[in-house]
């Protein structure tokens, strides 16, 4: 009896491992990319982008000098014998011209012709303005992962850029628009944000046709974390955040992958640079002070001074196009807002007011509006919030996934 009970025991322990693991493994290939690449194998191929370098075909170029062309002379008469002339006026033979009596008038001149009007050189035609672009992660990669995407500020055109099995995150445009930096995943076994160690990349992208991802590079190399990238307002560095030293700190480095730098070089959690327009000062989140609080330095990274220091947790700075004001995340209110405040950290103000989740507020060029992303439709889409009516724009528009961490392209 005893041991029948023992048997069916092991049977009834079997088959529940068995249904753990087999749910374990439905659960791994839905959220860790890597485990959806060893089911499903990789995701299709991505339609090659058109480069952004135009080819053509040289003309031949036709010589300069022309081929001279001979006109042939009337041929010459053949001179004939020559006749003399009798020159002796003859008295009795009529004149057959009149003769014309003298006059005293004068030689009228012709008219002078009427010039015409010079032709109106035609205007040129007025340039078709290149949109504005929105570049944001997304889940609406094929396996589950984070993608980056793009589209016009009214929603349309959108674009998957990376199109990488793994995690892409947190895209940042190069001050001319041509180049986006990003973090990605792909470098790691699982793919996963998660579970692994983040790099940062670049990519091209035509903000003419909307076009890009292509000239994949990667700036850092590490087996620890780097994150949040921004470029310097000239566009030859990018300033990030790196675990590379044992915590976090904030790090530059050249386009070239050379002059890495620790800016920060503090004990506590140094993270999430910004830096100003002018490219004199890094705004950063810092936990320096016993809780996260908005933080800036000069961009060698002396004189750190804190700008919130508030009791509940500031990250995420965003400088406004003017750098005059820093936009930035807060729970100070309970739940997670957006505020705004001067530069010096003074006027502190909420923007959002709203009992929903806002986050990674981004300004438009001409600082009269922010990008940003809300979870107020149930999951997490892209709004632009005009800064003077309140007014709230959903351009995103996709129930079916979270969109994330939105930047606004700057103008050409």
């Amino acid at each position: 009896m005893n041991r029948r009970l023992v048997l069916v025991a092991i049977a009834l322990l079997a088959v529940a491992c068995l249904s753990a693991a087999v749910i374990g493994g439905l659960l791994a290939v839905d959220n860790i990319p890597g485990f959806a690449r060893l089911v499903r194998g990789n995701p299709p191929t991505p339609t090659p982008m058109p480069t952004l370098r135009p080819t053509y075909t040289p003309l031949p170029i036709n010589t300069l000098t022309p081929t001279p062309t001979s006109t042939p002379l009337p041929p010459t008469a053949t001179p004939s014998q020559a006749v003399p002339t009798d020159t002796t006026p003859d008295p009795e033979r009529p004149t057959d011209e009149p003769t014309v009596p003298p006059t005293d008038q004068p030689t009228q001149e012709p008219p002078t012709p009427t010039e015409e009007p010079p032709t109106p050189t035609p205007e040129p035609p007025t340039p078709t303005p290149r949109p504005q672009w929105l570049a944001f992660e997304s889940d609406r990669g094929s396996l589950g992962d984070y993608e980056i995407l793009v589209m016009t500020t009214t929603g349309s055109r959108v674009s998957n850029l990376s199109n990488s099995w793994a995690d892409d995150a947190a895209p940042v445009w190069s001050p001319d628009g041509r180049r986006i930096a990003f973090v990605s995943w792909r470098d790691t076994l699982a793919g996963k944000w998660s579970l692994g160690h983040g790099t940062i990349y670049l990519m091209d992208f035509d903000p003419g046709s909307g076009t890009g991802g292509g000239n994949v590079t990667r700036l850092t190399s590490t087996k620890t974390q780097d994150g949040w990238p921004t470029w310097s307002p000239n566009g030859q560095r990018i300033a990030f955040e790196s675990e590379r030293g044992g915590n976090w700190d904030i790090w530059v480095i050249n386009l070239d992958g050379s002059g890495l730098t620790n800016l920060t070089n503090d004990p506590a959690d140094d993270r999430h640079p910004s830096w100003s327009p002018d490219g004199t000062k890094i705004a950063f989140t810092s936990n320096r002070e016993g809780n996260d609080d908005i933080w800036v330095m000069n961009a060698n990274g002396s004189n750190p001074s804190n700008l919130t220091q508030m009791p509940g947790r500031d990250r995420y700075p965003m400088w406004s196009p003017d750098g005059t004001r820093i936009a930035f995340n807060t729970r100070r209110d309970g739940n997670q807002e957006i505020y705004v405040m001067n530069a010096n950290g003074s006027e502190q103000t909420n923007i959002t007011n709203s009992p929903d989740t806002e986050g990674m507020a981004h300004w438009s060029p001409d600082g009269k509006r922010v990008v940003l992303y809300s979870d107020r439709p149930g999951n997490k889409d892209i709004f632009i919030l005009d800064l003077a009516t309140g007014k709230w724009t959903n351009v995103s528009k996709a129930p079916d996934s979270d969109d994330e961490f939105c930047t606004w392209s700057p103008l050409p």
